[in-house]
């Protein structure tokens, strides 16, 4: 058992959003924080887009699944310093730009047209997308590839790096990005290699980060840390340097629904990726986790966790699909 480091700094808000009556999130695939702090969530119910104030009041909702609408399965989503918002949707291999209020920009890919698989070309499933602040679109292309992508602002593709492996510059399922504008280093979370890299924009290896278990995603905080999710029902907060301040996810709420140890195969790749011990089953109460999928920072260093608890062992987490935490 991991101790729970540092996470008496942290308090969840039960109850935090407010959403029109009957509408549910069903499960929430990633959130992002624009520059007033709204709240963007990204969930896979019958209202893809939902957007809070910080207060947790609801304004506005856009997308639908199905159809001739924009989503099939959400899955990842950032509010770039742009201000556009970006979407990736892992089962029609597209990539798409609105603006806040949901007016369609621009797509990348062409939807439900996946490129063959592992062959480095854009999209396979993709996982998430962001843009730095020329513009220029980052793509973690991760299911059925190995890559990230760039492209400029209107869509043109500029470059890719990555394959599949365990060494620098390589990948086992890259999950999310993130751009850090302060030091205009990418972050990627790399799944199941358990770290997060960090490369220049123009894709050279700089480093990263170990001692993670299965990170999704990561992003930094007006206090210089960075928040990470970890798949394996664990939050991790991080320095500059990748040096752990708190953490927390391991522990006797958790212990008693995983697995005892028994190892699981996971279902989207069993054959690509080691097992994986100690999901857990049953609803862990608040302020803790089942399935981190995504998670955002605002400016007053709150943070928010997205829980894919329903797709990953088909656990209806409700409310608790997206939480979010202060500073205490």
């Amino acid at each position: 058992m991991v101790s729970e480091i540092g996470r008496d700094g942290y308090e969840v808000v039960e109850g935090f959003f407010k959403r029109p009556k009957g509408w549910t999130f069903v499960e929430v695939a990633d959130v992002g924080i624009d520059g007033d702090d709204n709240v963007f969530v990204f969930c896979r119910g019958t209202h893809p887009v939902m957007i809070f104030d910080k207060e947790g009041r609801f304004l506005d909702a856009w997308g639908q699944i199905g159809g001739e609408h924009y989503f099939t399965f959400p899955h990842g989503l950032s509010v770039a310093p742009d201000g556009f918002v970006y979407t990736a949707d892992s089962r029609d291999h597209s990539v798409r730009k609105f603006t806040p209020d949901g007016r369609h920009v621009l797509t990348l890919g062409s939807p439900h047209q996946n490129a063959p698989a592992f062959s480095g070309k854009p999209f396979n499933r993709p996982t998430h997308a962001t843009a730095a602040a020329n513009g220029d679109i980052y793509v973690s292309d991760g299911y059925g590839n190995a890559k990230i992508h760039c492209f400029s602002a209107e869509g043109e593709h500029k470059f890719s790096w990555g394959s599949s492996g365990h060494g620098p510059g390589e990948f086992n399922t890259v999950h999310s990005v993130f751009i850090d504008a302060a030091d205009d280093r990418v972050y990627a979370a790399d799944r199941y290699n358990n770290r997060v890299q960090y490369f220049t924009r123009d894709g050279a290896f700089l480093g990263e980060w170990t001692g993670l278990r299965l990170p999704q995603s990561i992003r930094k905080g007006p206090d210089g840390l960075f928040y990470v999710a970890e798949l394996s029902h664990r939050v991790s907060v991080l320095d500059g340097d990748g040096r752990l301040v708190a953490r927390w996810g391991d522990g006797p709420q958790v212990d008693a629904f995983d697995t005892g140890g028994v190892p699981l195969a996971l279902p989207d790749a069993p054959s690509r990726h080691p097992m994986v011990t100690g999901r857990v089953f049953n609803e862990p109460g608040a302020g803790w986790f089942s399935a981190p999928h995504g998670i955002a920072v605002d400016s007053a260093g709150s943070f928010y966790v997205a829980d894919t608890a329903e797709s990953w062992i088909g656990l209806d987490r409700g409310d608790r699909s997206v939480q979010k935490f202060v500073r205490v």
